[in-house]
């Protein structure tokens, strides 16, 4: 892999940047229209994510009372904190568009942020759903984080590099030989983990109007006007994040490793077959298995972790 031209990155970044804010709306509508179809209803239009952001950020914010400067400064930290995640992501080719200033720990730690800023929003607008949501999305992350980096270490020591472009291009290049047994496991953690991160069933409903088992949607309901179409946005951006993140590490067949037209047009095609199938499986589990007992998570959660650390002992012990 020959590292690009300035010039070149430059194109791939503005390129993969305006792909990822296009694209995000469009599969909450293609995961939305699956659930729909299987329910035997007829289902929102793919395009109206589009249209509900256009409606919100035309309408004037209000806010409680209770609210201080936390609760208008929020939608801006978690909206910028989800984007420049999607930056350090080689989603169309193995270079991010800000390839080299950051790598997997610090995605994470840019989802963090934006999950804390979140929780912390809705416990400043004083509201007692936010409350609750807040506290169980703040549970549920002591949970995720550790599973997901557990999981990422190990496509991480199969590359021998915590460089997402660096483990996408290894992956792409072993061709079958990068599926081990280890990998695997470390594949089906971080799938648990997708689904959580992502707020869909087992561990979360997106559509329920029962404030009692929100989580997600249960910080969202003091937020109005443009202050939801960011968080709503942000929260159609982490879909993108998530999914680029399995993608690089665990299936990166694909991706450009080289700056021709043909392997581009491949990257392309093959990075929205990427996402549009997840949208598809998001739906596809939305409309088919109940939501999980609060108390139920910690240990599907558990799981995830404890399978993500025998595939990483597993490459670590046995790394043939």
């Amino acid at each position: 892999m020959t590292d690009p031209t300035l010039d070149a990155r430059i194109i791939l970044g503005v390129a993969q940047v305006v792909l990822t804010l296009l694209v995000a709306p469009l599969l909450l509508g293609i995961t939305k229209r699956v659930k729909a179809r299987l329910q035997y209803r007829r289902g929102p239009d793919l395009l109206q994510p589009y249209r509900d952001l256009r409606k919100w950020w035309a309408k004037e914010s209000v806010e409680s009372d209770v609210a201080g400067p936390v609760s208008r400064a929020v939608p801006v930290v978690v909206l910028a904190a989800t984007l420049a995640a999607t930056l350090y992501i080689p989603i169309v080719a193995a270079w991010a568009p800000l390839d080299g200033w950051g790598d997997l720990v610090l995605v994470v730690g840019l989802m963090a942020l934006a999950r804390f800023a979140l929780a912390l929003g809705a416990l400043d607008a004083g509201g007692a759903f936010g409350g609750m949501g807040s506290s169980r999305e703040v549970a549920i992350s002591t949970l995720v984080e550790p599973a997901l980096l557990l999981a990422l270490a190990g496509a991480a020591v199969a590359a021998g590099s915590t460089d997402l472009g660096t483990i996408a291009a290894h992956g792409a290049e072993a061709g079958t030989a990068w599926y081990t047994p280890a990998l695997l496991l470390a594949a089906a953690a971080f799938a648990i983990v997708a689904v959580a991160e992502t707020g869909h069933e087992p561990v979360d409903n997106p559509d329920t109007h029962l404030e009692l088992t929100m989580i997600h949607e249960g910080m969202l309901l003091e937020a109005t006007g443009p202050r939801l179409a960011m968080l709503t946005y942000a929260a159609e951006l982490k879909v993108v994040v998530v999914i680029g993140l399995f993608a690089a590490a665990f299936l990166p067949a694909g991706v450009a490793t080289a700056l021709t037209p043909l392997a581009l047009a491949v990257a392309i095609g093959a990075a929205l077959g990427k996402l549009v199938l997840a949208a598809v499986i998001l739906g596809l589990l939305d409309a088919t298995l109940a939501k999980l007992r609060i108390l139920a998570l910690p240990g599907l959660l558990a799981t995830a972790s404890i399978v993500a650390a025998i595939g990483l002992a597993t490459r670590l012990w046995l790394p043939a």
